[in-house]
């Protein structure tokens, strides 16, 4: 929602809904189709920047400029253009950039739940990675 700070001692114990983001969904105008458009994959890779740049929003995700990462969890963005599909219904879309894989300051199971919610709650998924994903990448996606 951009206004999320997270304090640097704070530990993650789980994953919770942030009530404002909820009530921007809840907001959401028009009778339409909602299009959720997620980005997941390895951390440090730009997932924020290129989601940014794809619909033209400005840095609405925050880069990070070090080695910790940014985005903690899953981050929304309502884009405020409508947009209209092969069938002229308006469209809105929204954006979720989320937490990098194989973050070293991670835990292997925050991995799996928030690429897995991820999964689930978008219509199109983005998987970003530094070249043409290997098996190894995709072996590193199966569930324990």
């Amino acid at each position: 929602t951009g206004e999320y700070t997270r304090d640097e001692e704070e530990e993650r114990t789980g994953l919770c809904v942030i009530e404002a983001a909820l009530e921007r969904l809840k907001n959401v105008k028009g009778s339409g189709p909602v299009c959720v458009v997620s980005i997941a994959g390895p951390c440090r890779k730009g997932k924020s920047y290129i989601l940014s740049k794809a619909f033209e929003q400005g840095e609405v995700f925050p880069l990070g400029h070090e080695l910790d990462p940014e985005t903690m969890g899953i981050w929304m963005w309502i884009v405020p253009e409508k947009f209209q599909d092969a069938n002229g219904l308006e469209v809105t879309v929204v954006l979720l950039d989320s937490e990098g894989i194989d973050d070293v300051s991670g835990e292997g199971a925050d991995d799996h739940c928030i690429f897995t919610l991820t999964i689930l709650l978008s219509s199109m998924l983005i998987y970003n990675s530094a070249g043409v994903p290997t098996r190894t990448d995709l072996d590193g996606l199966e569930y324990p």
